[in-house]
């Protein structure tokens, strides 16, 4: 099970997506939007993704919560590497700093979020 927490955090950074992305169309065009969108998306994802395998422990030592931990990170790591190489070689018309600067935005509130609660 997913801490509540974490949900939150992921919840954040999907609404941040969701209003950098808007407010990137309102500024620019749909090309530049659906960039910082990308972006933003590959935030919440890979955390997600993290989540999801981390909240997989075998057995109930700290040694399985920690290994969970680590495989948690390694997945998150292949998810960004995935998503990142998929991003940059289906959509052509990328706008980086809007991309970049929205999953910046998603990494953000991750560690602010961290720091602060």
């Amino acid at each position: 099970m997913i801490n509540p927490k974490i949900l939150r955090i992921i919840g954040l950074q999907v609404v941040v997506t969701l209003l950098a992305a808007l407010v990137v169309f309102v500024m620019s065009d749909r090309v530049a939007a659906v960039s910082a969108a990308l972006g933003g998306s590959i935030g919440f994802l890979t955390g997600l993704s993290y989540a999801l395998r981390s909240a997989t422990v075998r057995g109930n030592t700290p040694k399985d919560w920690l290994q969970a931990q680590y495989a948690g990170e390694r997945f998150k790591f292949v998810m960004t590497v995935i998503l990142f190489s998929v991003t940059f070689t289906l959509y052509r018309s990328l706008r980086l700093p809007e991309f970049f600067l929205t999953y910046m935005a998603t990494l953000l509130v991750y560690f602010a979020a961290l720091l602060l609660d």
